[in-house]
């Protein structure tokens, strides 16, 4: 019987071409550092290349392998130039993870239909369309890991509709996708956090974390790095579909937000 290195097993499969939307984001920062522990390729995808190049800058001086790309995922055009700058870069493409997302805080009568459909189009339509133009190089694989970042306000309701549903849309989307995917050896799954410290927290929910979150403490971007990491790998073949809920046990007993408050 073949003896199994117990750190390569730990990390599973090494030098996989990583596509990472929403990459200069601060909840990025944490899954951009663990998928380069593991030995991944970063392709950084963001709509602001300035900020992006510069997270890369960041990770290329700790020794990882990191490559910028700008793109905004709800114009058709720049995700399929998108596939085929990453496609000139590194090749095929092993695994995609969908974190580009949008927060609009606004309530039923603050929106209009505008407001509504662009938060629609970014935290939903986008990840479809990063699937839909990466999925040639996962069939053609016979293998691959999707990785959606969803959110707990898409699995309890949310003060703010337009996030909330585009969320909810997600999770969806992900478990819609296994009908695609039977049997190719690819797995779509969602990863749904709930308090995460990135700038996008404002102060009125960090100080409610003590009291409405059982661990009392809010969520690390790099605990959403390890999760998403473990997914790429092959010890986490037989989860698929799932929505994967990160958030100190918020939604399993306390309402995370009371009425108007966000």
């Amino acid at each position: 019987m073949a003896k199994h290195d117990p750190i390569e097993r730990t990390t599973g499969r090494r030098g996989l071409n990583v596509v990472i939307t929403g990459a200069a984001g601060g909840m990025c920062r944490g899954i951009n550092q663990r998928l380069g522990k593991a030995g991944h390729t970063l392709l950084c995808v963001d709509l602001d290349l300035k900020r992006c190049q510069a997270a890369v800058d960041e990770l290329r001086a700790e020794g990882f392998t990191a490559h910028a790309f700008a793109a905004d995922v709800t114009r058709a055009e720049d995700v399929e130039r998108l596939r085929g700058d990453v496609k000139e870069v590194v090749g095929e493409v092993q695994a995609l993870i969908n974190a580009a997302g949008v927060l609009d805080r606004k309530m039923l009568l603050d929106h209009d239909i505008h407001s509504f459909s662009r938060a629609i189009d970014i935290n939903l339509v986008g990840p479809f369309a990063l699937i839909r133009a990466f999925a040639e190089d996962l069939l053609a694989a016979n293998w691959g890991r999707i990785v959606n970042v969803s959110s707990i306000a898409g699995t309890t309701g949310y003060p703010y509709p337009s996030y909330a549903a585009s969320k909810a849309g997600l999770s969806n989307l992900t478990r819609s996708l296994l009908v695609d995917f039977w049997g190719t050896g690819i797995t779509v799954n969602s990863v749904c956090p709930g308090v995460v410290d990135t700038p996008m927290v404002i102060q009125e929910v960090r100080d409610q974390v003590p009291n409405k979150v059982p661990t009392g403490k809010i969520v690390d971007p790099d605990e959403i790095g390890a999760l998403i990491t473990f997914l790429l790998t092959d010890d986490a073949r037989s989860i698929n579909g799932a929505d994967l809920v990160i958030d100190g046990g918020a939604t399993k007993i306390f309402r995370l937000f009371d009425h108007a408050q966000g």
